[in-house]
């Protein structure tokens, strides 16, 4: 016997699959707003990065900072994913500064000399959990500036 899946019914497996991505999306989203009054007493630049990562996950972001301004970076995670460290990189990949030996450490202050492109990488290290299952959970990573 062959079954025939309407596209009615096509439609609403697709949308049944994605309800709890966008449950952790909205839940990363209210969990970076939390996470902006950390940057006080600096002025945060209006944009938003997140992303749901995984155990054992990186992700690189490549910003523009401009000459003669003061900045922190601010990368939080959710604590399920453990003690995610950043690493501040230049243009020509040479290491400016990595949170990973520096506690629980989560921002950096830096002042920049001439205009320049850096990324920021972040490193999610691998969780073991009794159920086996791979934990996921937001990172965010905030700028702000002083005037």
């Amino acid at each position: 016997m062959t079954h025939i899946l309407k596209p009615g019914r096509i439609f609403l497996i697709g949308a049944l699959a994605l309800l709890p991505t966008v449950g952790i999306f909205a839940q990363c989203k209210g969990f970076v707003k939390k996470q902006i009054p950390k940057l006080s007493p600096f002025i945060h630049n209006g944009q938003v990065n997140s992303s749901v990562l995984l155990s054992g996950d990186q992700a690189e972001l490549t910003l523009t900072f401009y000459s003669g301004q003061t900045y922190r970076i601010l990368v939080s995670n959710q604590e399920v994913l453990g003690d995610v460290y950043f690493v501040m990189k230049d243009a020509a990949k040479t290491q400016l500064f990595s949170s990973k030996d520096q506690g629980k450490l989560d921002y950096w202050d830096f002042t920049v000399e001439s205009t320049q492109q850096m990324s920021i990488e972040v490193v999610v290290p691998n969780v073991d959990t009794p159920s086996g299952l791979v934990p996921s959970g937001c990172v965010s990573i905030l700028v702000g500036f002083k005037q």
